[in-house]
């Protein structure tokens, strides 16, 4: 907001055509999928930040070209076409079709406006409402960002802690984190979704097992059986611990989710019937196999009379047999 309060600012925004308030919503955007500490990594696509923000890409597109004539962001490396080998391995990393690799971004501040903002407030804690935005990075251009990124610090309560696994966190549980906070969004209050999705993995919760729905009635199913009514949100002192002690005593990670389930038993349900089909066919085999045996006896019988009137014709006068 500084910086579009200078001429230049308000001049470079007027030129582009884009409303104040939809450029920090596209700026918030961004924000949510960088890195914490350094800004880094921003690898959305123009048309996932279009749709989660409401806009059209070429919006974003504007707006994002307007942060950079700003100074607050750079792109680190230009979008384009992935090669037929890129593809390839690609799918064979997420299993879905992907054709390109969109830019990697780096939210940046100029020099100016560091100095004369000592006191900025930590990112999470300006005191704001934010938009209800739903970040879902590309897929292969936010691998290759995550893998040069360094290491989560873990020494600040917004600051998001390292996986166990000492690897980048899968997308499939950021996406699961970014829509568990759209339903509960005190969850991210002055926190980093990272520490979200490293309550999910305590939790055992995995992103591909579930449902966004099917975990929140899952959870709420747990709360009823076990008698518990949930505290307000300005009651739990820590909201994310609170949910993941609720997770742990409404959510068995061992056994079958309600998809799972589902899919049970439709596969019972085929099998039955196909053991009912194949029980039809034996017994239609079983009855074509006895008119068969009918069929050939009465042959046979035809061809025994037929031999009989021959050998009568022959000898009119023989003893019939």
């Amino acid at each position: 907001m500084d910086a579009l309060r200078t001429p230049e600012g308000e001049e470079l925004r007027r030129r582009v055509s884009i409303a104040p308030d939809t450029l920090l919503r596209i700026a918030h955007a961004d924000m949510l999928s960088a890195d914490a500490d350094t800004g880094r990594g921003v690898s959305t696509a123009h048309e996932t930040v279009a749709e989660v923000t409401g806009v059209c890409k070429k919006t974003v597109q504007r707006a994002r070209g307007l942060l950079e004539a700003l100074g607050l962001a750079v792109s680190i490396v230009e979008g384009r076409y992935l090669t037929v080998a890129e593809r390839e391995a690609a799918e064979s990393v997420h299993g879905g079709r992907q054709i390109k690799a969109a830019s990697v971004r780096a939210l940046t501040m100029p020099k100016r406006w560091a100095v004369e903002n000592v006191h900025l407030p930590r990112r999470g804690d300006l005191g704001l409402k934010a938009p209800d935005l739903e970040v879902k990075p590309t897929r292969t251009s936010a691998r290759e960002s995550a893998a040069s990124r360094p290491p989560a610090k873990t020494n600040g309560s917004d600051r998001p802690s390292l996986p166990r696994s000492g690897r980048p966190r899968t997308i499939g549980l950021q996406r699961f984190a970014a829509r568990l906070v759209a339903r509960m969004r005190w969850l991210a209050d002055g926190r980093h979704i990272g520490q979200v999705c490293a309550m999910l993995e305590r939790c055992e919760v995995d992103p591909d097992r579930w449902t966004i729905d099917a975990f929140m009635d899952a959870l709420a199913s747990g709360n009823k059986r076990a008698g518990f009514t949930v505290a307000e949100p300005a009651g739990q002192r820590d909201p994310v611990a609170y949910l993941g002690w609720q997770i742990k005593n409404a959510i068995d990670p061992n056994e079958p989710t309600p998809a799972e389930e589902a899919q049970l038993r439709a596969i019972q349900a085929r099998a039955e019937l196909e053991a009912r089909r194949r029980e039809r066919e034996a017994e239609e085999a079983r009855w074509a196999s006895r008119d068969q045996a009918a069929i050939d006896e009465a042959i046979a019988a035809m061809h025994e009379q037929q031999r009989a009137w021959e050998r009568a014709r022959r000898h009119p006068g023989g003893a019939a047999e």
